[in-house]
């Protein structure tokens, strides 16, 4: 078997890093015949000629040119290989948080009422008590999340349109929920990460909603950004598995095996006043366990395990470790 690893080359000279040689240097260590590859190069893609039981391993972010060059050339990728990370069925997601809605809603996935708004009239029309939550249909990390207080407040002008300065609109709009973090809650087949993500923008900085981080300017960023936030306070939350929260982590790995045929998916969760709700899903992103421990669905129990974590940027990305070792099973 060989295992071809996307290089990842956009992110190489950026503080986010390319995970491609990392995953590289793990596999050759643990003795894996292991070739790394260009999947945006459409002359290396149409010149593969995997065999069966060769794997294809990727991550794609966010990056403008990185999602336009991936929509061009993974779908050769899927005809080629029988075994793939991310799957067709689950890119088709990634980063949209317009279908997430739908896919959730269609498969008994708990979440908040959402509108798709095209501008202010369709906010307007809308039966959503403010304040409310805008979303562009993408984005990471918060940068495409706005919050209004009233409909006046809803104003489509420089200041509310970011860094990108493209319209405020086509969005999704929810009724804000008045809690102090979110679950960011990492699936696998066979166990799961959870943790929480303090917001605090109501006691911190107040422009940056919901985790109130400050903003640091990054010369090296994705191209068009122009600032980012630090990352959010993470608190470790297997203390506060119940009933409940467990039931639904367990139908949203029957939902990612079944219906996105993935062995990863990234869910973020709340608990409103009556229940959880997922927010929204990503099977590409960061897979970052802070906490190193893992809760295993066969014996129920909290293990710390990740005893081979591949190095990336400053930290150990246990969690794409884990991925890659139930990818080899």
């Amino acid at each position: 078997m060989i295992i071809y690893v996307h290089r990842d080359s956009i992110y190489e000279n950026q503080t986010i890093g390319s995970w491609g040689i990392p995953i590289f240097k793990y596999l050759r260590k643990k003795g894996k015949n292991v070739k790394i590859i260009d999947a945006h190069d459409f002359d290396v893609v149409k010149n593969l000629n995997p065999n069966d039981d060769d794997l294809f391993f990727g991550r794609f972010g966010h990056d403008v040119d990185d999602k336009r060059l991936s929509q061009a050339t993974l779908p050769f990728i899927w005809n080629k290989f029988k075994k793939s990370f991310p799957s067709k069925s689950s890119y088709f997601y990634y980063d949209d948080k317009h279908r997430q809605y739908a896919f959730m809603k269609n498969n008994s996935i708990p979440c908040l009422k959402t509108f798709y708004v095209k501008d202010k009239d369709d906010v307007d029309n809308s039966d959503l008590n403010f304040p409310i939550v805008m979303k562009k249909t993408w984005g990471a990390g918060s940068e495409q999340v706005k919050y209004f207080e009233t409909l006046d407040d809803v104003i489509d002008d420089d200041e509310t349109r970011g860094w990108t300065q493209q319209s405020i609109y086509p969005s999704l709009i929810q009724e804000y929920q008045d809690i102090d973090f979110d679950y960011r809650v990492m699936v696998y087949k066979s166990g799961f990460i959870i943790y929480k993500r303090l917001n605090e923008w109501k006691t911190k900085n107040k422009d940056n909603f919901p985790y109130g981080t400050e903003w640091r300017e990054r010369k090296d960023i994705v191209r068009l950004r122009k600032s980012v936030a630090h990352a959010p306070k993470l608190v470790d939350a297997f203390d506060e598995l119940n009933d409940e929260l467990l039931d639904l982590i367990l139908h949203l790995k029957k939902i990612q095996v079944e219906k996105l045929d993935t062995y990863f998916t990234s869910w973020d969760i709340i608990k409103t006043k009556n229940e959880y709700k997922v927010l929204e899903f990503s099977v590409t992103s960061s897979m970052h366990n802070p906490f190193d421990k893992f809760y295993d669905f066969e014996t129920k129990k909290i293990l710390q395990e990740f005893n081979n974590p591949v190095l990336h940027r400053n930290g150990e990305f246990r969690g794409i470790t884990k991925l890659l070792q139930e990818y080899l099973k």
